[in-house]
């Protein structure tokens, strides 16, 4: 509940989600390349596949060619050919494996 009430502020106010409530940052040139801004960590990295978790979420990137061109303490860049993005809710992920 605590957590709505939050985002309820956030939103009142006008403030930027992504400052306020670590909202993860997708930008997108085309389907060639993105930089992810605000994630927690890195998890499963290859050509075709990339695993990321941010705040409340794992955000997974499919395709080809895929490559990290820079991973630095606050972005990611995604190069290659981006078929699909996917975001799955954390805790509907605990919910399963719990």
């Amino acid at each position: 509940m605590r957590e709505d009430r939050k985002r309820a502020v956030v939103e009142a106010l006008g403030l930027p989600r992504d400052v306020m409530m670590g909202d993860i940052l997708l930008h997108f040139t085309g389907p060639y390349e993105t930089v992810v801004e605000n994630f927690r960590s890195l998890l499963i990295y290859t050509d075709t596949y990339v695993k990321i978790k941010a705040a409340g979420c794992m955000v997974v990137f499919k395709g080809l060619h895929l490559e990290i061109e820079t991973y630095t303490e606050d972005a990611l860049k995604i190069k290659g050919q981006i078929r699909s993005v996917e975001f799955d809710d954390l805790l509907s992920e605990r919910r399963v494996e719990g």
